[in-house]
């Protein structure tokens, strides 16, 4: 967004898109190529001539006289209902369906064009046609989101993580096409590797309904993304609240009803939770490997040890920061450890620093950073965005951005410390501070590194994520570092690491970037990042991604 604006194009034009990165397309205008947002923009591999039809993904779903919530309602259908379209306007479609013509939300429906005649098709087409594969494969990339149509338009219905084999179904101009749970999904196929397994026409032994590998025993999970979410008796907000659930906390999906899951809870209760809460993910078993030779130290006070490895098991003890614990294998993960008393107990990778002789660990153990390492004796300047009578943007439930930069720069001021690092913070309270005196202690105290911490909004609600902005070559290297450690650690979708016209990195002559750790303006994301949790982990990221740029 801080590059010139070189045309304006309106609603319900059509262009050729040439090329794709991060959240932009670029397409072709004019005699110029350009790029937009892909948030603004609808991708298609359909003509206007195309008569599209769909059917209903939910029960109950209301067909209105017009294409807003305010517009009276017509007909009730039901999910698996069958319709064809008549116009599309935003984010709602015109249906002709059981003799009633009138509105409904695309986010209720499933879209398809239908087919064309071998005499109306283009002989140059570009469209990969579908391709029936019957392959398995692997997912490459940490954290992979599940669409439900072949678009990064479409709406996520859940995601898949490294490691999670699925069963492809077909395939199409660069998606894939799997089961999950009980739908058809489609996954960008860049980030499948193919196992190279083919399957005979009949469904092999080996897979189960569910299209993902069956003696790996996967199953659908649900993680919960708030920091506390109602359960409830049915899926309504009418449903009597039968107990609460955590951001992070992992749970299966027994069924799926409208905008509800269905969930299976410690104590062998079931209930139902809002699914706009709710990251739905395929999961293997656990994998246990032997650690030999290992410990782990913890690095938190108050640290739990359960029982179990999940966070719904019981506590059977509170560590303190320092004490360590040998190792007797791991679990997905989690570590099992020895106990004083000679008793197997477990703790969460994740909250740990480990040294072991095993070559599997849990993923992403967060390093110590309370150890004199690479950072002892570098200087770092840390920006709390806005401040005093400049509230930076407020959230939606009246967040003020200016308090939670201070928050968040405030635990990694004490990490980085502990460390043995200069840090020197341009505001240590609620004043305001002009940009220029701010790049001004970056050039006095000549800093190793220069890091301003904010919070993004947007005018749509539903933009979400983390992004890493710098200005200067010489300030790539640093965003890049500390935005890995963002995207590795953070529940957020990671925006990656651009170039930004701000100020305090534009003026600044030392490795400076800008963080931008979620947007305010939306609902979800601004419940998230107010906790303590998110703030930790936050400050927890942005440590190891400056421990990571000193070390290299």
């Amino acid at each position: 967004m801080s590059y010139p604006v070189v045309a304006q194009i309106h609603k319900g034009e059509k262009y050729k898109l040439l090329d794709q990165s991060g959240d932009w397309y670029q397409i072709q205008v004019s005699s110029q190529k350009a790029w937009v947002a892909n948030w603004l923009v609808n991708e298609v591999t359909s003509t206007d001539s195309d008569v599209k039809s769909g059917t209903v993904t939910v029960n109950g779903l209301r067909v209105r006289s017009g294409p807003s919530t305010s517009n009276s309602i017509l007909a009730i259908v039901n999910k698996g209902d069958s319709f064809s379209v008549q116009e599309t306007r935003g984010n709602w479609i015109k249906i002709s369906i059981k003799s009633v013509t009138g509105w409904i939300s695309s986010d209720f429906a499933e879209l398809k064009a239908s087919p064309i005649s071998t005499d109306q098709r283009e002989p140059s087409s570009n469209v990969e046609e579908p391709t029936t594969q019957n392959t398995s494969g692997i997912v490459s990339v940490s954290s992979l989101n599940v669409r439900s149509e072949p678009s990064l338009n479409a709406r996520i219905v859940g995601a898949l993580h490294k490691g999670d084999k699925v069963s492809i179904l077909t395939s199409s101009s660069g998606w894939a096409q799997i089961q999950f749970g009980s739908q058809k999904a489609w996954v960008s196929n860049r980030y499948i590797e193919s196992m190279k397994e083919t399957v005979s026409e009949e469904v092999s032994e080996s897979e189960n309904e569910t299209g993902i590998i069956e003696n790996e025993k996967s199953s659908l999970t649900g993680t919960i993304t708030v920091y506390s979410l109602n359960v409830r008796d049915q899926n309504s907000l009418n449903g009597k609240v039968i107990g609460k659930v955590s951001k992070g906390e992992q749970y299966p999906i027994l069924n799926e009803q409208s905008n509800w899951y269905q969930i299976q809870l410690s104590n062998n209760k079931k209930g139902w939770v809002a699914s706009w809460y709710v990251e739905k993910t395929i999961s293997a078993p656990e994998q246990t490997t032997p650690a030999q030779n290992g410990k782990i130290t913890i690095l938190y006070n108050g640290t739990n040890i359960r029982s179990q490895s999940n966070v719904q098991s019981a506590i059977v003890l509170r560590a303190l920061s320092g004490q360590t614990f040998p190792i007797s294998k791991t679990v997905g993960d989690w570590y099992e450890i020895v106990l004083d008393n000679g008793t197997k107990a477990y703790v969460a990778g994740w909250i740990v620093s480990s040294s072991t002789t095993s070559t599997t660990k849990p993923q992403q153990p967060t390093q110590n950073p309370n150890k004199n390492g690479t950072l002892k004796g570098k200087t770092i300047v840390i920006d709390p965005g806005h401040g005093g009578r400049d509230n930076g943007t407020t959230g939606v439930r009246g967040t003020f951005e200016k308090l939670l930069t201070m928050k968040t720069s405030e635990l990694l001021y004490e990490k980085l410390r502990n460390a043995g690092a200069n840090v020197i913070l341009t505001r240590q309270d609620d004043r305001y501070i002009s940009l220029q005196s701010r790049v001004a202690l970056s050039h006095y105290y000549k800093a190793d590194a220069f890091v301003s911490v904010h919070f993004d909004s947007y005018q749509n609600s539903s933009v979400m994520g983390h992004t890493t902005y710098y200005y200067h070559n010489y300030q790539k290297e640093l965003a890049v570092t500390i935005n890995k450690q963002l995207s590795n650690r953070l529940n957020l979708r990671d925006r990656g690491t651009q170039v930004g016209n701000y100020h305090v990195v534009r003026e600044n002559k030392n490795p400076a970037v800008l963080l931008e750790l979620g947007f305010l303006s939306n609902p979800t994301e601004e419940a998230t990042v107010n906790t303590s949790y998110f703030q930790d982990m936050a400050a927890n990221s942005i440590y190891q991604g400056l421990s990571d740029y000193f070390s290299n």
